[in-house]
This record gives C-alpha cells, structure tokens and sequence, in this order.
C-alpha cells in the first residue's frame, strides 16, 4: 500500500489546481447564469441584436464550463490511479481555449463598441483597440490549433511564447480599454454636481470591469513564467472567460441604477444615451378667497419639474435631453415671468 501511495506524484501544484479552478469558474458559471436570467426578466425592451449577445456569450460561457469539467473528471475519475495518463493532454482541455478566446473577444468588441460611441467615430483609438483584440483570438486560435498537435504536457513547453502572447494581448487590450473609457467620461464632465456624480459612477465601474479581467490575465502570465511546470497558469485561463461574461452582464444589469423617471426640483439628470426633459409650471393666481378683496395678498407659485431619462450603457453613449415646455398653454399673472427649465449642458459628446 506505502509502495503504491509512493509511486503516484504529489498532484498539489497540478490536477489540484486544475481542480480548484474549475470549482471557481463553476461558482462564477453560477453568478453569470444569474445575472443572465435576471437581464432577460427586466430588461425586456432591449433590442434584439443585444439579447442575442447575451445568449450567445452565456451559451459559449456554458460550454466552456462543460469542457473544463470534462477535463477534470477524465483526470480524476476515468483515469483515476492512472499515474501514465496524468502527462497527457485531455483534448478538452485545449478546445476550451478556443471557446474562451471568443468569449473574450465578444465582450472587448462590445466595450470597443462603447469607446466608438463615446468618442464620435475616433477612428484611430478604435482601430488601435479592434487591433489588439483581434490579434489576441488569432494568438489563441494558432495556440490551439497547434496544440492539439502535442500530446504530452511537457512538449506545451514548445509553444509557450504563444500562451505567454495570449496573456499579454488580453491585459494590454483590457487596460486600453479601460483607459480609453476613464478618458471620454473624464472629458464629459459638466461642473454640475448631479451630472459629475453619475460620471464618478461610470468612470470607477469602467475601472473595476478593466482592472479584475487584466489582473487575471497577467496571473497567468506570471504563473506560465515563474510556475511552467504547474497548472497555476491555467487556474487563471479557465476563469478569465467568467470573468469577462460577468463584466458584460453587470455592465448591463447596472443600467437600471442610473435610469428610470427622476422626480428633482431644480437638478439636471444625465442619460447615457437619450434623455427628456420637461418643465411644468402649475398656473399662478389669487386664492378665490381673496379675489376682489383690498387685503394685501399671499400668492403661491410652485414649480415642479420632472426629469426621465432613458439609459441604454451598452451604447456607451452620453447625450442630454432639450428642455421643453410640457404645457403650451400655461398663464403667467402678475406679472411673473415664465420659470425657465433647468439648462442641460453638452458635454461634447
């Protein structure tokens, strides 16, 4: 029995790894799926080209999950105890790249998009961003087509400038974005405190979403450099395609925050991509009570203004509604001047 225990290889820094990467990325499976349901339940009115985003990137996100998994339960389970079989490669194993490359290049071009909006058409940023990220699936698709070649392990040493390339294009693509995002929404600022509050908002949701998919890039870069002979590296691949769908769904989920009817007396409202605003002036006159009276008179004028602004995040757009008079036919008595709407500025965007 002692013969036998000491003959299979600490499997730690290895199939554990793998193994608590696919738990990982099962739990972030789970959060995405729920987010998922809850777009399609309150977000009903969305355009079709966007909900057939989301059930594409959660279809793809869900096959993925069910190749990691298969590539465990071969390890573990059908080749339990084979000690020979652990040095070679599951196909799965490899597959799953390709499934997690479009996973991510789905979710940058959707950011992409974003900075396209944001930036008017700026050709050159766009063109910079649409670059690396279609370099990064082209890295990932030669990676694999590659590796299934190998069958061993330790022949994946052979290709693992690709994987390293792999890593970096996605980080660099992630901060690109990122930046390009914080830039635009910087420069959109008013000077107005409601309107700066929102792009705060936006600007360190932007940094978040960049910040946890370049982090785990960059971890399986250093896994690959300083651990190649374990599966520390992959225990960040197999999780980077959650992370990605996460960050689109909650990019979408979080329209809600901002949108909506937005009752205010005397504040703007920012939309991110189509606003109204309107004006109402409740019409002033003299109590009945003290008409045709000779006693000074108290009158009451009251101004509400109502604000509803219509979000759409995913168009990463920032355009402000024109103020307008809801009620053409209000009267002004006593010499009051009309009450002006609250003025809604460009943001040269």
């Amino acid at each position: 029995m002692s013969d036998a225990a000491a003959a299979v290889p600490a499997l730690d820094d290895t199939m554990g790894v793998l193994f608590i990467g696919v738990v990982l990325a099962m739990a972030l499976w789970g959060a995405s799926s729920v987010q998922v349901y809850y777009y399609y339940n309150r977000y009903t009115k969305d355009e079709l080209w966007m909900k057939t985003l989301v059930a594409v990137t959660w279809a793809l996100d869900t096959t993925h999950q069910g190749l990691i998994i298969h590539t465990v339960y071969t390890y573990l389970i059908t080749e339990y105890g084979n000690t020979v079989f652990l040095g070679n490669i599951v196909d799965t194993l490899l597959i799953e790249v390709v499934f997690s490359s479009l996973i991510v290049f789905i979710v940058q071009a959707f950011f992409i998009l974003r900075v396209w909006k944001l930036s008017h058409g700026n050709i050159p940023i766009v063109a910079l961003l649409s670059a690396l990220a279609i370099a990064s699936f082209t890295i990932s698709a030669i990676y694999t087509e590659k590796a299934l070649k190998l069958e061993t392990f330790t022949r994946l040493v052979e290709i693992f400038d690709l994987s390293r390339a792999i890593n970096i294009t996605n980080a660099v693509t992630d901060v690109s974005v990122a930046v390009s995002l914080i830039f635009l929404l910087q420069r959109s600022r008013t000077g107005f405190k409601r309107s700066d509050s929102i792009i705060n908002r936006l600007i360190l949701f932007s940094l978040n979403t960049g910040l946890l998919t370049s982090l785990d890039a960059i971890g399986s870069l250093i896994g690959n450099v300083v651990w190649g002979d374990t599966f520390i590296y992959i225990l960040f691949y197999v999780n980077i395609s959650r992370l990605y769908t996460n960050s689109l769904m909650a990019t979408l989920n979080s329209r809600k925050g901002l949108n909506g009817v937005d009752e205010s007396s005397g504040e703007q409202s920012v939309s991110l991509s189509q606003g109204r605003y309107r004006s109402r002036a409740v019409e002033i006159e003299a109590p009945s009570t003290l008409k045709g009276s000779n006693h000074p008179r108290t009158l009451s004028i009251k101004v509400n203004t109502e604000t509803e602004t219509v979000r759409d995040q995913e168009e990463g757009n920032i355009k402000h509604g024109t103020p307008s008079e809801s009620l053409s036919d209000v009267q002004y008595h006593y010499g009051d001047s009309k009450p002006q709407a609250y003025p809604m500025h460009q943001m040269g965007l």
